[in-house]
């Protein structure tokens, strides 16, 4: 599928993210009138994106996530690369292969870390400088309003930045803080933060624009369980900087409950009965990632009751998947014509029609 050609095959790396706490503030129809708040942290798992330029009289997108290979832009199963491309004005002359850790619709943010990557690749393809905040407010304007997506705004944020950030979301823009820990508080919350892959998938634009219609019409249970999810921002901030995982654990617990409240879409009875039971074997707390119904179960667990809740999760079909914190943004690195990697050695790029699996 690529061939080389005197200009290096480019592949770009953007991070996925957990958020910690205010989750549903970061959507346009609650920020722009109340202002948004997020503190979340990306993590070692990715989106990816390879391109290599070419004599092509067109451009090949190939997705490993989807396994499919595509061509023709009015097909609109690939719609997401197909519209950053059309953003960027990319006419000919590229094969670009995308790939993620996760599979789509697991509450990761890999669809807008996926559009942050092919920014980059591209970006970087024709020589041109994009700062984190140009690359995530272009994936934020292509999902949002290119492809009119009931989606917010901190995934594409987070993959563009890295690391640990607050970011402050309003009608005049948004506002990135990185938050500075101490090494040992990183190490502590890294043995602290467990993912548990529910088995499930979910389209979350089905969910998102529910509480979008909600939020529009001023529904006052969901207006009122996200005015109060961005009040645990600044307890959470607190307990992170200060390593105090026992009332991080209290206040992921506490916020869950209230998140529940904001969507009927957002658990189920399945997600129920695991977080609970995850709760009775030693967990302080946690949630389903992303907007919910699916996806991965996020746990802050001691270490020392971690095998106890791998164990009463395992006959639930629940899968442990590892991972540590991750520092950096999306970032390219240049493979050359020989399709060697000089900087970059633990890249998974699974070939179409690999599916994933967890421990």
């Amino acid at each position: 599928m690529f061939s080389s050609s005197d200009t290096s095959t480019i592949l770009a790396r953007a991070p996925l993210r957990l958020s910690f706490a205010g989750g549903g503030t970061d959507l346009p129809a609650y920020y722009e009138r109340y202002g948004g708040l997020v503190l979340s942290t990306t993590i070692s798992r990715s989106a990816y994106a390879l391109l290599a330029p070419g004599d092509y009289d067109e451009v090949h997108i190939v997705s490993s996530n989807y396994r499919t290979v595509h061509t023709d832009r009015r097909d609109s199963s690939l719609s997401l690369p197909w519209a950053v491309i059309r953003a960027m004005r990319v006419e000919r002359g590229a094969s670009i292969f995308l790939s993620s850790d996760v599979p789509p619709g697991t509450g990761l943010g890999s669809s807008s870390a996926t559009a942050v990557a092919l920014i980059t690749a591209v970006a970087a393809w024709r020589g041109r400088t994009f700062s984190p905040m140009d690359a995530a407010e272009l994936a934020s304007r292509v999902e949002i309003v290119d492809l009119g997506q009931s989606i917010g705004k901190q995934d594409q944020y987070a993959a563009a930045h890295g690391g640990i950030n607050l970011f402050a979301f309003g009608a005049d823009g948004v506002r990135v803080t990185p938050v500075t820990v101490s090494d040992e508080v990183r190490r502590g919350l890294e043995r602290h933060l467990t993912l548990y892959f529910t088995g499930s998938t979910r389209q979350a634009g089905t969910i998102l624009k529910e509480q979008h219609a909600r939020i529009a019409h001023g529904e006052s249970r969901t207006m009122e369980s996200l005015h109060a999810l961005k009040e645990y921002v600044a307890p959470m901030y607190a307990a992170l900087q200060a390593g105090d995982y026992t009332t991080m654990g209290a206040l992921l617990h506490e916020a869950w409950q209230l998140k529940r409240r904001v969507s009927s879409g957002i658990s189920t009875g399945a997600i129920d009965l695991a977080y609970d039971t995850a709760r009775a074997a030693g967990a302080l707390g946690g949630k389903i990632t992303g907007a919910g119904g699916g996806g991965f179960l996020l746990l802050l667990t001691p270490p020392h009751a971690q095998d106890a809740v791998d164990t009463a999760l395992r006959p639930l079909g629940l899968r442990r998947m590892a991972f540590t914190l991750e520092p950096r943004g999306a970032h390219t690195i240049g493979i050359g014509t020989e399709g060697q990697c000089d900087t970059y050695d633990t890249m998974v790029l699974p070939p179409v029609g690999v599916g994933y699996s967890y421990a």
